[in-house]
């Protein structure tokens, strides 16, 4: 009782962030945007201690609120991301492949095209420990999709302890003047942050990574919209409205549905559709995946409010961990609007990294399969856990097609970094959310394990991070390095774990040297080791001549 006693006198005093009321209205996250090309921006990782009106926990936050600022970059800007690592020594446990240093941090932009380099976004070899912190340079290219994408913690180990516990802040690239339609650009636009924080897992892994901070008075799974529970957005009865939903959800699947509203599919993973509008029931959004839709919602009673309730449903799927219940709701107040039917709009122009790829013509000059997960309960891809940031699953050539076939995709959610990628074929299951020609960064389908993807390896080169985006899964191993690099059929590669020692050591002459050296010696200490044994075999039989001798006698 006493250490317990000094062990919380010890702890630093906790910024105390209030959630809202259950159903108030919904608070829009403050915005940071660029000025003059370029975008200067600090997240602050401040422990906190969040209360709401049934409970509470300690975490981590980005600048003592939930989520963090919502950050508005334009195409062709220059974003510089100062992590300032506010947290507290002792670290915690040091474990590859489990949940580890809780108070070690980085950054990583979700769903960018963007170098995969430092300064930019590199996740493993950039760590931002207690009180240090790093600076983060993105150029963002002048022709890159306007979307909605996010930013978070990506530190192998302490994943689930930071994304999963709140630090996160949504990302958008505005859409330039005249890129949308008029009807599009007219109508109000909401970013709306859907935050699972998940006690019980975020118990289990503080007690495996011996951190000192997490602390939660309930065991109950907590979801929060732009950090309120089942929030209130009000809108006028007939009237479109753009949402933007980011599933900063590290562990459930959402099967999302809107009451009587009509909704339209316009955008997934920051990226337009081909057909908008695509009228659709559901959304599905995995861990770590975005949708963008346009909603309308009726008015029941002229002279009365009336409610829409957006509701998670269970996946039409067995074994897939999914949320059932209401997130948010919308309040259809006011005068009803002759809002006028949809019109049909796609972008005139893509980026080069964003071309179709689909059809006969264009064929892959790569082709490799990616397994995610050998089974139940298993975290691996291809088999593999993660084995360090230079152990490549795949290289894949620069400039290229890259295809590639994923499996397990029924019980995991592939992220894939810088490099978005293409569906090739509609999958099972006949769910107008996905199509054929459909891009995404996230993926998941409970309806069909399997799918035909392809990406253009285009703009950068380097280190391609791969993983299940279930974070839980990631920290425990469910995570590998890729690599972008040489042209032509001979960089292609789609199994270099297995290739890496013969490929590695013609590669690299220094580990050859090294090698070599070691293998004499081991040589030499051989025939040292018979030598001696040959000696120690000749002195026994000298003696046991010896001691004969004795034994017979004079």
């Amino acid at each position: 009782m006493f250490s317990a006693l000094c062990l919380a006198l010890a702890r630093p005093l906790l910024a105390e962030v209030r959630l809202p009321p259950v159903g108030a209205e919904l608070r829009e996250a403050p915005v940071l945007r660029s000025e003059a090309g370029v975008a200067n921006v600090s997240l602050r990782l401040r422990p906190a201690n969040v209360v709401g009106s049934d409970m509470s926990f300690s975490t981590r936050l980005y600048n003592e609120m939930i989520p963090g600022p919502t950050i508005i970059v334009q195409p062709g800007d220059r974003l510089l991301v100062n992590v300032i690592n506010d947290l507290e020594v002792p670290a915690g446990k040091a474990a590859n492949n489990s949940y580890q240093l809780p108070n070690t941090t980085n950054l990583h932009v979700h769903g960018l095209h963007v170098s995969p380099s430092a300064p930019a976004d590199e996740v493993f070899f950039t760590v931002v420990g207690p009180k240090q912190s790093n600076v983060y340079d993105y150029q963002i290219p002048a022709d890159h999709s306007p979307g909605t994408y996010w930013a978070h913690p990506h530190h192998h180990g302490s994943t689930v302890m930071q994304s999963g516990a709140g630090a996160a802040s949504p990302l958008l690239v505005a859409d330039p003047p005249g890129f949308l339609s008029e009807q599009l650009a007219s109508m109000p636009d909401h970013v709306l942050m859907l935050q699972n924080i998940p006690l019980p897992l975020l118990d289990t892994a503080a007690k495996a990574s011996e951190d000192q901070l997490f602390h939660a008075s309930s065991t109950t799974d907590l979801w929060l919209v732009n950090g309120g529970q089942q929030p209130t957005l009000t809108v006028k009865p007939n009237k479109w409205h753009r949402l933007r939903l980011v599933m900063a959800g590290v562990a459930n699947w959402l099967y999302l549905s809107f009451g009587r509203c009509e909704v339209a599919l316009l955008a997934k993973d920051g990226i337009y559709i081909e057909d908008f509008p695509r009228w659709i029931q559901r959304v599905s959004l995995p861990p770590g995946g975005r949708a963008e839709v346009v909603a309308r919602c009726p008015k029941s009673n002229e002279d009365e409010d009336s409610r829409e309730q957006v509701l998670s449903s269970a996946a039409p799927s067995a074994g897939v961990r999914s949320y059932v219940g209401p997130l948010f709701s919308f309040r259809v107040a006011g005068v009803t609007e002759n809002g006028r039917d949809l019109e049909p709009w796609k972008p005139r122009t893509r980026p080069s990294y964003l071309q179709d790829l689909r059809g006969e013509l264009t064929q892959p000059d790569c082709s490799c399969k990616t397994a995610m997960g050998l089974g139940a309960g298993t975290r691996s891809i291809d088999g593999h856990i993660f084995q360090g940031a230079k152990a490549y699953l795949h290289q894949w050539p620069r400039d290229a097609v890259a295809e590639r076939h994923l499996s397990g995709l029924n019980k995991h959610s592939f992220h894939q970094h810088t490099w978005p990628f293409q569906l090739q074929e509609t999958p099972a299951g006949n769910d107008p959310f996905f199509k054929a020609g459909d891009w995404h960064d996230t993926y998941q389908n409970v309806l069909d394990a399997e799918a035909r993807v392809r990406f253009s390896t285009v703009d950068f080169s380097g280190a391609e991070v791969v993983h299940c985006h279930a974070l839980a899964h990631s920290d425990q191993g469910m995570i590998g390095a890729e690599v972008v690099a040489g042209r032509g059929p001979a960089a292609c590669h789609c199994d270099l774990l297995g290739e890496a020692k013969e490929t590695d050591l013609l590669a690299d002459q220094t580990s050859l040297s090294i090698l070599t050296a070691a293998g004499l010696l081991c040589l030499s200490m051989v025939v040292l080791a018979a030598l001696i044994a040959g000696q120690v075999v000749r002195q026994a039989r000298r003696l046991e001549g010896s001691y004969a001798a004795l034994a017979e006698g004079p």
